[in-house]
């Protein structure tokens, strides 16, 4: 079943079409005596655009990530039609990446590098899980740093924090999954998947994986920073994502000054509004040597937004680490009387764009409950 489809323009439909759609209304069972589409209507909005969308019933559903749903849902615009554990138990959902390009450029310092942003990065998840807890010494001092981070009150992110599993461990398999699914809803272009050379998608991810600096962290849990601390300092350029909860582990370090205690110094890049955006302007661009992003726009401009000529103009990523699993769900708004995917047949759905992890969650859902999907 081809789940996807294109909008077409009025001019598009010849009469053969129109003929078609004709008698498929009357014949098809289910449908109404109009012919109308009863295809999701999936339409490109921000996060704050998408909550906007449900207060003012421009919209009848999103597929967010978090803080937005829990606002949506706090504020009483909306409420949890499906989390995206419900779509795919423990999805992965974003990583944290390295450029190609910055680490061939000098590979011994990279090296080192690596494995202390990562080391770093497991300090922070592990404080913030332990944070998480109401109870915890921490949690007053996590919900100042989420609030600056993401410009929501505490009221939102408690909710919020609820429906993310931070976790830094990687999922190979999953990631594996996902991307074979990538495949089967041809979202890779043919003509860079062929220049990539990559024999499989399993392929295509084992050389994109590198879990030697997740092991090195592990195996260092216990040193101090002046024990593991580069000799020289160094400054890399971070990307992250606007205001998005799931990297408030990248937050917590830079703002606690963990980085700095082991010899790196962060220049943080204005924040991306989404993955795609760090991917192209970003890692493409070479503005960034490290960033926190969606796994989805990670593996998927691996491959389209590279030119696999010189390898100087590419997007070729290594990832190191997990950052999060969950933390998207479909948000159906309050009064639309909508209660599960199918019921979605004819409606306008708000996601952040083509490529994105909400983007597939919603393919896999309407794949699923046996509904196409409209972009």
């Amino acid at each position: 079943m081809n789940i996807i489809k294109k909008r077409l323009g009025k001019d598009a439909l010849s009469s053969v079409v129109l003929v078609m759609l004709v008698a498929v209304s009357i014949l098809s069972a289910g449908c109404s005596e109009k012919g109308e589409d009863r295809s999701i209507k999936l339409v490109k909005n921000s996060g704050s655009d998408m909550v906007t969308g449900l207060n003012t019933g421009s919209i009848d559903a999103m597929i967010g990530w978090e803080p937005y749903n829990a606002e949506a849902i706090v504020k009483g615009y909306g409420y949890t039609l499906m989390n995206s554990s419900d779509i795919w138990p423990h999805h992965p959902c974003c990583v944290l990446a390295y450029d190609y390009n910055w680490y061939s450029s000098n590979e011994t310092q990279a090296e080192q590098v690596l494995n202390l942003a990562t080391w770093v990065h497991m300090r922070a998840t592990d404080w913030l899980n332990e944070a998480k807890d109401p109870q915890s010494a921490n949690h007053s001092r996590l919900i100042q740093l989420e609030e600056n981070f993401t410009d929501r009150s505490a009221e939102v992110l408690e909710y919020a924090m609820k429906n993310v599993d931070f976790d830094y461990h990687l999922d190979p398999a999953g990631i594996k999954t996902y991307t074979s699914k990538l495949e089967q809803y041809k979202l890779f272009n043919e003509n860079k998947w062929s220049a990539s050379g990559y024999k499989s998608t399993d392929d295509y991810v084992d050389n994109i994986i590198n879990s030697s600096y997740l092991d090195w962290a592990i195996a260092h849990r216990n040193s101090s920073p002046d024990e593991v601390k580069l000799r020289k300092n160094i400054t890399i350029d971070f990307g992250y994502l606007q205001s998005d909860l799931h990297q408030i582990a990248f937050y917590i370090s830079w703002q606690m000054g963990w980085f700095e205690e082991v010899g790196i110094k962060v220049d943080a890049h204005a924040p991306f509004a989404n993955g795609g955006f760090e991917m192209t302007d970003g890692f493409r661009q070479n503005s960034i040597d490290i960033g926190y992003l969606g796994i989805a726009p990670a593996v998927l401009h691996g491959i389209n937004s590279n030119d696999f000529t010189d390898g100087k103009n590419d997007a070729k990523i290594g990832i190191i680490a997990g950052v999060n699993y969950n933390g998207s769900a479909l948000v159906a708004r309050t009064g639309s009387g909508i209660h599960s995917i199918k019921e979605l047949e004819g409606k306008t759905v708000a996601y952040p764009g083509f490529g994105t992890v909400q983007y597939f969650l919603v393919l896999m859902a309407a794949e699923k409950a046996g509904v196409s999907v409209e972009v």
